[in-house]
Formats: C-alpha cells, structure tokens, sequence
C-alpha cells in the first residue's frame, strides 16, 4: 500500500428510520459492513443532524474518503450534509436506493470512487422499473 491508499468510509443520513432499514438490508445482503454509517434525523424531537455530522466528520484523516448518501435532494438533511461535509474527499449522493447502496459499497477501494460513481448511478436508476409493465410486455404475444 503506498501514500494514495484511502479509507472509503460510507455514510447513510436520511428523515426518519429508512438509513437503519437500509443498513439492515445491506447487512443482509452483504454481510455487516465495519466502515457503514448511518444518522436518522428527526427522530426524538432532533432537528438538526449537526452534532452526528461532526462527531463523525471532524477528525477525518487525509487518507479517509466518505461517500455519503441522503435520501432527498433539496431535503433538510442533504442540506445539512452539503454545509458541513462539501470538501475534499467526501462525495454526496442523494437519492439512495439499495442497489446504489450496494453498488458502491461491495465496489473494489483501489478504484478511484470518482471513476464508479456516475456508472453506478446509471445501474441504480435502471433497477427502478414498474413490473407491471415489465409482465405486460414479456406476455403480449406480439413482442416476441
């Protein structure tokens, strides 16, 4: 390992319980995960997300790289984020889903993170798909 080598630390910050259901579920999926974060705002009458911001982000090293992911862009909590976590090394994404999630998390660290996100955005949005539809088009005689 030479002076590049980074941490790829995860973070999942979302309204409500849905960052621990999504941790749940990749922890399922993916075996627990050491370097998985999350922070459920709005819970207990907290407001702010603050205080869990820092506690994890004030003594981020130079080799750490967070990727972090928020449930609504535009949302308080992504708004938050962004005010206190924009800098280098750290990568916001809005809008998670459990393949995105998944995606990134399982992805080799070696590769610059820059290089797999917008690939695997593309493979996120793709596992969005109203199977009704789907159905519909594998049973109509005419397609095949």
């Amino acid at each position: 390992m030479g002076d590049n080598t980074k941490t790829r630390k995860f973070l999942i910050a979302t309204h409500g319980t849905f960052a621990q259901g999504l941790r749940s579920s990749l922890d399922v999926i993916a075996g627990a995960q050491e370097n998985v974060y999350f922070i459920q705002a709005y819970l207990d009458n907290m407001d702010s997300i603050q205080d869990e911001l820092e506690t994890l982000l004030k003594n981020k090293g130079p080799q750490e790289e967070w990727v972090i992911f928020t449930d609504l862009l535009g949302g308080s909590i992504t708004n938050q984020v962004v005010r206190y976590a924009s800098g280098e090394h750290v990568h916001i994404i809005a809008g998670v889903n459990l393949p995105l999630l998944l995606e990134l998390v399982l992805t080799d660290p070696s590769i610059p993170v820059e290089a797999v996100i917008e690939d695997i955005l593309i493979k996120a949005r793709e596992q969005m798909v109203y199977v009704n539809k789907l159905l519909q088009s594998n049973n109509d005689p005419d397609n095949g």
